[in-house]
């Protein structure tokens, strides 16, 4: 259950990051420069560790069956 709230929640914040770089792309801001650019991309970043995490742990669970 948690692994499908971990993509939704993925999902939803990689459509945030695109249109922030839309729209500093639009403004010619570098990516690297914009700041809410750079921010979001941490958090989606935070969280493909988190699935990454989560994927390891229920690997490990299988191994132990």
């Amino acid at each position: 259950m948690k692994q499908e709230n971990y993509n939704k929640e993925l999902e939803k914040e990689k459509e945030k990051l695109n249109r922030l770089a839309d729209k500093a792309l639009e403004s010619g801001i570098p990516l690297t420069q914009d700041e809410a650019f750079m921010a979001q991309n941490r958090k989606v970043d935070e969280l493909i560790v988190k699935i990454q995490m989560e994927k390891e742990r229920h690997r490990n669970k299988q191994r132990e069956r």
